[in-house]
């Protein structure tokens, strides 16, 4: 039987980049979900501090993950 895979949607962000606030969305959802396989960034966006510096930078992931199979159904 094939995989039966699930999409999320999960939104996070860094103070630093881009790159950490992908990081920390996938190191959070890794706690708590297994065998996530792929992800695609949505959307990206951020704040800008009053001399005009980024000072967050914001991340709309999809996140996909494999659906355990119950062992009642073996």
């Amino acid at each position: 039987m094939s995989a039966i895979t699930k999409t999320v949607t999960l939104s996070g962000g860094s103070p630093t980049s881009y790159e950490d606030a992908i990081r920390t969305i996938l190191g959070r959802a890794a706690e708590s979900v297994s065998e996530i396989t792929r992800f695609e960034v949505v959307s990206m966006s951020g704040k800008v501090d009053a001399s005009g510096l980024p000072a967050s930078f914001d991340i709309t992931l999809l996140l996909t993950f494999v659906v355990k199979e119950s062992l009642a159904h073996n």
